[in-house]
């Protein structure tokens, strides 16, 4: 996976335990087939970081359509990572009792991908976006699609290394 080098070669000494995990979490994940590329990319888009996505994205290690669904399920929780953790603070029963009536059909079709792949990416992003509520829903669902909690384990390993990396570029470009 030539695109973890150019990560990792973006990435200073003074964060080389971050470097280090770019490959252990991605590379020897124990996510099936290339889901470890796609959870990154949505970690990389919650994290906001223009450089890691296009460098996921550009790489070739996943197909247009998984792109698409990793940065449709992120997109998403760009929303929802807001949402349920503002109605949570409010802590308001009437709040609490009312839909969020906000559009989300992209579940309906799990982003053109299958639902475990979706749910993964949406897990991904709600790790890097701190959403108490939707990392458990995300989480719970996926022990129902049969993930280990190694697997399970291995997403939220990606979102944090990838979260650290994106802050890392930042802080150099600055």
């Amino acid at each position: 996976m030539e695109f973890l080098t150019s990560i990792k070669n973006s990435i200073p000494d003074y964060a080389k335990d971050i470097r280090l995990n770019v490959d252990s979490t991605i590379a020897r994940s124990s996510l099936e087939g290339n889901d470890a590329v796609g959870v990154a990319l949505a970690a990389a888009f919650a994290a906001k970081s223009k450089v890691l996505i296009d460098l996921i994205k550009n790489s070739g290690h996943i197909a247009p359509e998984e792109v698409q669904a990793a940065l449709t399920a992120a997109s998403l929780m760009g929303m929802n990572n807001v949402w349920y953790p503002y109605v949570e603070m409010a802590d308001d029963e009437d709040l609490k009792s009312q839909g969020a009536q906000l559009r989300m059909n992209a579940y309906a079709t799990n982003g053109g991908v299958d639902k475990r792949r979706f749910e993964m990416y949406a897990l991904a992003a709600s790790i890097v976006g701190k959403c108490h509520f939707c990392v458990k829903s995300h989480f719970d669902l996926l022990r129902k699609e049969g993930m280990s909690t190694t697997q399970l384990r291995d997403v939220g390993r990606i979102a944090a290394v990838i979260n650290a990396a994106s802050q890392v570029i930042a802080a150099e470009a600055a």
